[in-house]
């Protein structure tokens, strides 16, 4: 999953996010922390590694190798979620976001995607700070020399936050009627969301019929929102069409999912849990379930031929 990410940030990104970081440098100090945090933090484990003193608040005891890989599989689970997140922010324009979301969540899409473009653009006018202060020969050396740069960054970051409020201002937004939803409806999404919750945590004891409980309950959700967002009014500039390559593309992009949470008899399902307690073993590996998450590549393969 981290390769397949990271193969998509690199073929597909459309856009400069202004996320300037050296990935693997991150990555690897998320991993040596989550490492040393559970290595001194978590006393499970048959291997032990060395032994500190009992009386040593919060850290005494004997550190195992069990808990230094579970912490290093803790990282590269959080490593995998920052590559995902970093593919789907270079790869995805923020207007395509805004175009798909549902109608009836439209207010809600809207701050959403203004959160997550927020840190993308404080980082690309902090390196925009820092180049314009470097010519002047300005020099990082401690914790004063921030000051020139962080001022004029809340300075921007007032600027751009004006300017995004009078820009919607001037396309209408907030000025509309609210319109409130119906008891029915919100009692609907309520028994939808209840069904959804019911069916996953019965998927894991009683088979079928959970998986019938959580179909039923998100087509009561999905039927819901599509039902409330026809009586939002919108208009369309540009409709971008869905073509052969794009229908081609989320179909292989849904193999996975297919895979992953339907019940195949012929793709074992528990190698995609693995823990070393209470030792450390090899994990084991299904060749089906990896290629299908390896077609979650698609976008990068489509996009080259």
């Amino acid at each position: 999953m981290l390769l397949v990410a990271r193969i998509v940030n690199s073929a597909c990104a459309t856009t400069d996010t202004g996320l300037k970081i050296h990935f693997w440098r991150l990555a690897f100090l998320i991993m040596i922390g989550s490492i040393l945090f559970n290595l001194f933090m978590v006393r499970i484990g048959q291997t032990v590694l060395f032994t500190l003193p009992q009386n040593w608040w919060l850290v005494g005891g004997a550190k195992t190798l069990e808990a230094a890989v579970y912490g290093a599989i803790s990282g590269l689970t959080l490593v995998t979620l920052l590559a995902i997140f970093l593919a789907f922010n270079a790869a995805v324009p923020v207007n395509e976001l805004i175009r798909l979301t549902p109608r009836a969540m439209a207010n809600v899409g809207l701050i959403v995607l203004i959160a997550v473009t927020y840190v993308p653009e404080t980082i690309s006018q902090l390196q925009r700070i820092r180049e314009a202060q470097a010519l002047r020969g300005h020099r990082l050396r401690g914790l004063r020399d921030w000051q020139p740069i962080l001022i004029p960054l809340l300075i921007g970051g007032l600027e751009r936050s004006m300017g995004l409020a009078e820009s919607m201002v001037s396309r209408g937004y907030g000025s509309t009627v609210n319109i409130r939803q119906p008891v029915r409806i919100q009692f609907g999404l309520l028994i939808g969301l209840a069904l959804t919750f019911v069916g996953w945590i019965l998927t894991f004891r009683s088979g079928p019929f959970g998986w019938i409980l959580l179909i039923v309950g998100m087509a009561l959700v999905v039927g819901l929102i599509i039902w409330s967002g026809r009586k939002v009014s919108h208009t369309r500039y540009r409709p971008t069409p869905l073509n052969n390559r794009d229908w081609l593309m989320i179909s292989m992009t849904a193999m996975p999912l297919l895979i992953a949470f339907f019940p195949l008899p012929f793709v074992d399902k528990s190698t995609l849990f693995y823990t070393p307690y209470p030792e450390v073993t090899l994990p084991a590996f299904d060749v089906l379930l990896g290629l299908g998450l390896a077609s979650l590549a698609a976008p990068a393969i489509l996009l080259e031929l």
